[in-house]
């Protein structure tokens, strides 16, 4: 099969909506029904469920942009400082979004005086949808390809040599499939022990460093692709919380009441704006670096 899909929804004379970054607008969404559906067993008002989807937001796309730059495209940012700031042009990593979101949970937790594992415990389920849906959106934007092989369901980039496989398409149905097991978990063990979060972490990162097998990284750390790294530390780190989570006997405190508090219109339009702002990310890697990169891989294999 031929991948030649194109990465745009729709082009218009302002610009083009792209399928990359549309999923991450979709996945906002997914969190925000997510917590609207919990606020009462999280103890949140309305109020607090926008915020705390804002908040998460911020920091999948701060996170995600942050640690593209710092881990797998630093020489070419090093190079170019200020196209930093070009958001439009791509440059997202999966890894940072996980980060990102962590790190704006925690803030949250801390601000509003509430259990930050019971919240994380939540959080993992609309953030594991995230990263599947994510996933989609590489498939068709061509950023994360597979290995050559001759499986009958490989495809053929127009700048790659060899078929290869969707490896995009098998992470996304591996993050599927962890969805229902981790709200089948939050049913038996409660949020705040820890078990739902150590389930998603081990599951996630395993499963991905087999997955991750199948891929052609662009980058490389330690002899390893440099995302496998990552995938190691957080398939360890899954393993110790969820045995630490299901020996733990530590009681798990009920919500507190909670006042009714109505989302105000500054929410709905800071909300509406990160849930946009996404369409205009086309790419997983920043294009420019990505096709020189690809260039320079297709030179290096026709030389004699």
């Amino acid at each position: 099969m031929i991948h030649d899909f194109d990465p745009a929804i729709v082009t218009t004379p302002f610009g083009s909506i792209y399928w990359y970054g549309a999923v991450y607008s979709f996945g906002f969404l997914g969190v925000l029904i997510w917590f609207w559906a919990r606020r009462r067993i999280i103890g949140l008002s309305d109020h607090g469920v926008f915020a705390l989807t804002i908040l998460f937001a911020v920091g999948v796309m701060l996170g995600g942009r942050a640690f593209d730059i710092l881990v797998y495209e630093f020489d070419y940012y090093r190079q170019r400082p200020i196209a930093v700031l070009n958001w439009w042009a791509g440059g997202m990593a999966s890894h940072g979004v996980l980060l990102g979101g962590l790190l704006a949970t925690a803030l949250f937790a801390r601000m509003r005086g509430l259990s930050f594992l019971g919240l994380l415990d939540e959080i993992v389920v609309p953030g594991v949808f995230l990263l599947a849906v994510g996933r989609l959106g590489n498939f068709i934007e061509g950023g994360v390809v597979g290995s050559v092989t001759d499986v009958p369901w490989a495809f053929i980039y127009p700048d790659l040599d060899g078929a290869r496989h969707p490896v995009a398409l098998y992470e996304s149905a591996k993050n599927f499939v962890i969805l229902p097991i981790l709200i089948w978990a939050i049913q038996i063990w409660p949020p705040g022990r820890g078990v739902v979060t150590g389930l998603f972490v081990s599951l996630y990162a395993g499963l991905r460093f087999a997955v991750d097998l199948l891929r052609d990284y662009e980058a490389a750390w330690l002899g390893l692709g440099t995302g496998q790294v990552f995938n190691l530390i957080m398939a360890l780190a899954g393993v110790m919380i969820l045995v630490l989570a299901l020996r733990s006997r530590k009681p798990i405190h009920p919500s507190r009441l909670i006042r009714p508090k109505n989302a105000t219109r500054l929410q709905f339009v800071l909300l509406s704006f990160l849930i946009l702002y996404p369409l205009g990310i086309p790419t997983s890697w920043t294009a420019d670096n990505i096709i020189q990169k690809r260039e320079d891989v297709l030179e290096t294999s026709v030389k004699p």
